[in-house]
């Protein structure tokens, strides 16, 4: 189990988690003949983590992440992967990983179309 520092090098961690099992994911698609898109798009809410995927500069900070970094890099390096930032309030994931007001829910769960009866 890794603790991380600071909240940049969390998600850092999980940019790299999803990473791999996104590459895990097209590799068993390509394979089953699905055509999937030439580059993936992965969306970060941390400013610092997002730049810190394409900055080909590392960071003396940032060197107990040098194995994410350069697996990440690598693959935004030859475009099989763009992270992209989006902020906090669009993310769309919350509504279904995170407690929230009832008028942030209702706002996110028509963005993504869910419909839960009960959840209504």
């Amino acid at each position: 189990m890794h603790c991380s520092r600071s909240s940049t090098e969390a998600k850092y961690h999980s940019l790299a988690t999803t990473t791999a099992e996104l590459h895990w994911i097209s590799s068993l698609l390509t394979d089953l003949g699905t055509c999937i898109p030439a580059s993936l798009v992965i969306y970060c809410d941390n400013v610092g983590a997002t730049h810190l995927c394409s900055n080909p500069i590392f960071h003396s900070q940032m060197k107990h992440v040098g194995i994410d970094y350069h697996f990440i890099l690598y693959q935004v390096q030859n475009g099989a992967l763009r992270i992209t930032h989006v902020s906090s309030e669009d993310e769309l994931v919350d509504v279904l990983t995170m407690p929230l007001p009832r008028t942030r829910f209702q706002l996110l769960k028509t963005k993504i179309r869910l419909s839960i009866g009960a959840l209504s």
